[in-house]
């Protein structure tokens, strides 16, 4: 059974068909192939796997993300970010990363962040003298800081799929997330020497400071509210999902940034994204239930171990194959089709489960910025204009930044786990 589930799957893949209809048509192709059971199981495996509390968060935090992105609480946490951190050589694109840092601290979506950001930051990076596809580059990385900072909506599949708490995953992923930054921020003052890039001259005055924080104030508050809330046990992570939906709807409110045609637009944008997600979880969650029954996992696991015998060496395979497949998969789908089979070997070796969770989502994020199928390219390709090619030739660095930092991460546990142990 396992080899029929495992190979119609590849085939359907290889062909083209979309992830989400590949893993039922392989499913159905298992259950009549086998008579294992009927094919209505599929249709209650499917609804199962989406009767769930914590992934309602998803659709939930989408619609909050796109929220914050048609109003103008974006514009406000950039001229906050400018006044602290502007006074820097290269510090626009300081600037950039911070601003997409909180963005995403705010969404847990990378294109989101790239979308809300980018539309603002491309302009001020190429005023500043930076290279138009560098500037690109730029915000498409610091787009790939959302799926990390939680709240992460990849974090919660990956959480609901494999029974590992949501808010330690989120708790964990806050020094990597930090790390992340912090090293595109690196490799950001490297390149700007490199093309000459004078310290801004704008000056603000602590006047001026005040009034860009008193203005962002609305906004720097959420991740607080939000994060705090979970991290204190006042709510659960779908809880803070709904606090963040109508927090972020009064506050563009507020700001008279948004309309009810506006709104109508947003919710319709979030249910399309939302539904794509969605279905994914539902078909995998027919898939992961016939993985189970044919004792996939336990048999790869069992195969693994002796072969990938110690932690250097699985952790090694695990790094370079997440990074392969994060090129050619999208991350929530990866996330449930290969965690249940590959995880299990590395707790069977001793690996701290938050660890070797954050690991592996957090290196399916570098797929985020990394050719071919990278969502973040696609996404400030459409937002700047452009071209694909360009874009890629600027990622380089910030791809090399952000690689070595998954290593690091990957190598010392205690990144992840010493605010969670």
């Amino acid at each position: 059974m396992g080899g029929i589930l495992i190979i119609s799957l590849l085939i359907l893949m290889f062909i083209g068909m979309p992830i989400a209809y590949a893993l039922v048509l392989c499913s159905g192709i298992t259950l009549v192939a086998t008579d294992f059971a009927d094919l209505i199981i599929m249709v209650q495996r499917m609804f199962g796997g989406l009767d769930s509390f914590p992934i309602l968060a998803c659709p939930l935090f989408i619609l909050a993300g796109y929220i914050m992105e048609g109003s103008s609480m974006s514009q406000r946490l950039v001229d906050w970010a400018s006044c602290v951190c502007g006074r820097t050589r290269g510090g626009v694109g300081t600037v950039t990363v911070v601003a997409c840092a909180v963005f995403a601290a705010l969404t847990g979506s990378g294109p989101a962040t790239v979308a809300a950001i980018g539309a603002i930051m491309y302009p001020a990076l190429i005023d500043a003298g930076y290279p138009r596809h560098s500037s690109a580059a730029l915000v498409a990385a610091g787009g790939a800081l959302g799926p990390v900072i939680p709240p992460s909506i990849v974090m919660i599949i990956y959480g609901t799929t494999m029974g590992l708490s949501v808010p330690d995953m989120f708790t964990g992923a806050i020094i990597p997330g930090i790390m992340m930054a912090i090293s595109l921020i690196i490799a950001n003052s490297l390149l700007v020497r490199r093309w000459g890039i004078r310290v801004s001259e704008k000056k603000y005055t602590v006047k001026e400071t005040l009034h860009y924080t008193w203005k962002a104030a609305g906004t720097l508050f959420m991740p607080v509210l939000i994060l705090g809330g979970i991290y204190k046990g006042i709510f659960t992570a779908t809880e803070a999902a709904g606090i963040a939906c109508i927090y972020s709807l009064i506050i563009s409110i507020c700001y008279k940034s948004m309309t009810l045609k506006k709104f109508f637009e947003i919710l319709k944008k979030s249910a399309v994204v939302s539904a794509m997600g969605l279905l994914i979880v539902g078909s995998a969650n027919v898939f992961g239930w016939l993985l189970a029954a044919g004792n996939i996992p336990a048999t790869i696991t069992a195969f693994l171990v002796p072969l990938l015998h110690t932690k250097f060496l699985y952790m090694a395979v695990l790094l370079v194959l997440l990074f392969i497949v994060g090129t050619l998969m999208e991350t929530s789908a990866s996330v449930v089709i290969l965690a249940p089979i590959i995880v299990p070997a590395g707790l069977a070796l001793g690996f701290d489960p938050l660890h070797l969770g954050l690991v592996f989502v957090i290196a399916l994020v570098v797929g985020y910025i990394t050719p071919p199928f990278g969502v973040n390219i696609f996404t400030v390709c459409s937002t700047t204009g452009e071209s694909f090619t360009n874009v890629v030739k600027g990622l380089v660095p910030f791809i090399l930044a952000v690689g070595i930092t998954v290593i690091i991460i990957a190598i010392f546990p205690v990144f992840t786990t010493i605010l969670v142990k």
